[in-house]
């Protein structure tokens, strides 16, 4: 019986959200997420304006609890379930984009002290869409945007 599982657990990503609302996806190392600095990851004290909008060439798709991260190219980076509360997806819906952040942690337990040390890398922001459901209400020209919650 497993009693301790879930995000931010086992090398799961987990949903946060910064002080302005923004959506932001942690993600703990794994070596089936490769970071690529020629990718557009950024170090502490080299990160962009977050206000730049969306970073080329990454994209997002959230279809109800299942996201899919798109490396620039095309490749999926992610594609996997994220224990997104309703809040992070209507922010989400809000926003337009979310940031992803990572670096040498593999815990919730750890992420701290690789915070504190400046070792997390971020990419800053990446289109997040809705997973192909057009809105009631809505058309074809508008399933872009996330579904109303």
């Amino acid at each position: 019986m497993e009693i301790i599982s879930g995000p931010g657990l086992r090398g799961r990503p987990w949903p946060e959200l910064m002080p302005d609302h923004q959506p932001v996806l942690v993600f703990p190392a794994d070596v089936g997420r490769p970071l690529v600095l020629e990718d557009g990851w950024a170090e502490r004290g080299t990160t962009p304006a977050l206000a730049t909008g969306p970073h080329p060439g990454w994209s997002a798709v959230l279809d109800g609890y299942r996201l899919t991260v798109r490396r620039p190219g095309g490749p999926a980076w992610f594609d996997g379930e994220v224990a997104a509360t309703r809040e992070w997806s209507r922010s989400g819906r809000a926003y337009r984009t979310m940031l992803l952040i990572t670096g040498p942690f593999t815990s919730v337990f750890d992420f701290q002290p690789t915070a504190a040390a400046g070792w997390l890398l971020l990419i800053t922001p990446i289109r997040l869409t809705n997973g192909g459901v057009i809105p009631r209400g809505r058309h074809q020209a508008d399933a872009k945007l996330l579904p109303d919650l």
